[in-house]
């Protein structure tokens, strides 16, 4: 379970998708990771069971999500 120590500002069941939007916000200076990578992959056919969560540290949460909001525009 993620404390408050981080902020989701972003979930997609595919990965390499989140891997983008680490990466968009890397770019712009941002210490994002992602969670769950790894614990995403198909089960039994019937795709991600486990989305990939990108967090931030809270005090960046509000600047990820304009970035990544930009981004989808």
């Amino acid at each position: 379970m993620i404390d408050d120590s981080f902020a989701v500002v972003f979930i997609s069941q595919n990965s390499a998708e989140a891997r983008l939007v680490q990466q968009l916000l890397e770019a712009n200076g941002l210490d994002a990771m992602l969670l769950d990578e790894y614990a995403s992959g198909s089960v039994a056919g019937f795709g991600p069971a486990i989305p990939v969560r990108v967090v931030v540290p809270p005090g960046q949460a509000e600047a990820a999500r304009a970035i990544i909001k930009t981004a989808e525009n």
